[in-house]
């Protein structure tokens, strides 16, 4: 199977099944199974970018070292160290191989996937939760948002597409989403040069971004993050998200340095399968949504999920994105540079009250992330560049039509239009 068309399959299934309509029967495992999919496909397939195999290695040896660590402080159970395990590889290897596989697609793959996320958003709206509170919602469409854009291109018609289809997940009420879409309607619209650390007009767009962003999301933010950590709120009162970011902090920086308390033990899916005995060492048992026998806020953001690495473990989540972060300044392409951005940025938002970074949720993010990375370090041999007149002379767009000259690919199918990769 040819690269592209692996890659147009896993688009079509992701947004429906991993996003949409992800907690429906049936479906719950399907992100797992694509990851191994993709994990399987990557081994069988020639692959390039190999500057970046030394940090997959050092990936899966801190990895390895983890689990070592966890089965010998045996906090908690093996088995949630092996299934919180899957879990927090999964984001990784989807960035991973995506960014050594270096996906295309055909104008007509494209459409293939667009058609699919407008049916299956259409399909979440009229026939389940319209005029329901649901996150889901405005993940697919800020997603899709992204995806339309990236395969669109800059003429303004397609970037106000791209927004009415981001708009479309206000529909979800999230707090959250709020503030992602004011990042996307600041970034897509008022960025008109790639953020500069050493110039001062950067540090006052942030501030600027900031500041809108905590102003359609304060209810929440004073909530959680103000009033929900004073150390005045009564027992009673105490809620599982900022409890949970207040023993995070204690477990990283107090209790277990310098490595954290291993995988499996806080604020996971697997600590709360098998419920993690620092809950009761911490006194978190008894906060609604912490409870033993019904722990529905206990994997409820992704940040707390921090305390199982510790320091170390810090150190190395920044040493990734601050990777990440100078890959993309190498992006020539504006509006891929904006994309490539708000993935890592949308990741973070969303890490704040969602797990999403850890879940199928938030695959897409780092898939369309490696793709925009990817063009940054594409060689002449791999990639013949069409220079496409009419892109040059419309509105000053000079995205161009690349086709994928990959020999043991063939990606050249009589069926299909020219490979489409936007211009870095």
């Amino acid at each position: 199977m040819k690269i592209s068309t692996f890659f147009t399959w896993f688009w079509i299934l992701y947004l429906p099944f991993c996003i949409l309509f992800y907690d429906k029967a049936g479906f719950q495992y399907i992100d797992e199974l694509m990851t191994l999919g993709l994990i399987l496909f990557t081994f069988i397939k020639k692959t390039t970018g190999h500057h970046i195999k030394k940090e997959i290695y050092t990936y899966g040896i801190l990895m390895l070292s983890y689990v070592l660590y966890s089965l010998v402080m045996a906090i908690n159970v093996p088995a949630s160290v092996f299934l919180d395990l899957q879990q927090q590889v999964r984001p990784y290897c989807i960035f991973y191989c995506t960014y050594l596989l270096a996906p295309t697609f055909t104008k007509k793959q494209q459409k293939k996937i667009l058609y699919v996320y407008f049916v299956a958003i259409a399909f979440f709206l009229f026939g389940f939760r319209l005029g329901t509170e649901s996150a889901a919602i405005g993940q697919a469409c800020f997603q899709c948002g992204l995806v339309y854009i990236f395969f669109r291109g800059d003429k303004k018609k397609h970037l106000y597409i791209g927004v009415l289809i981001v708009t479309l997940g206000l529909l979800s009420g999230k707090s959250k989403f709020f503030g992602e879409y004011v990042m996307f309607i600041g970034l897509i619209f008022f960025l008109k040069n790639k953020f500069r650390l050493d110039n001062l007009l950067t540090y006052m767009q942030v501030g600027v971004l900031l500041i809108a962003i905590l102003f359609f999301t304060w209810y929440k933010f004073n909530a959680y993050y103000v009033e929900g950590m004073s150390e005045d709120v009564s027992k009673s009162e105490r809620m599982a998200r900022p409890e949970s970011y207040k023993t995070a902090g204690t477990i990283i920086f107090s209790d277990y340095i310098p490595l954290g308390s291993g995988l499996g033990t806080f604020a996971t899916n697997a600590a709360a399968k098998y419920y993690s005995p620092l809950y009761y060492k911490y006194g978190l048992n008894d906060i609604w949504g912490l409870f033993p026998d019904n722990p529905m806020f206990l994997a409820d953001a992704f940040f707390p999920t921090m305390a199982e690495f510790g320091m170390v473990g810090i150190f190395f989540f920044l040493w990734f994105w601050i990777r990440r972060y100078k890959d993309i300044n190498r992006i020539k392409n504006l509006l891929i540079y904006k994309i490539a951005l708000m993935c890592m940025l949308a990741l973070f938002l969303e890490g704040t009250a969602d797990t999403s970074y850890l879940s199928g949720k938030g695959m897409g993010y780092f898939m369309l992330l490696a793709m925009a990375l990817r063009g940054s370090y594409v060689t002449k041999k791999r990639l013949i560049i069409i220079n496409d007149n009419d892109n040059h002379n419309d509105n000053g767009n000079t995205n161009n039509d690349n086709v994928n000259d990959n020999d043991d690919e063939n990606e050249n199918d009589d069926d299909d239009d020219d490979v489409e990769q936007r211009g870095r």
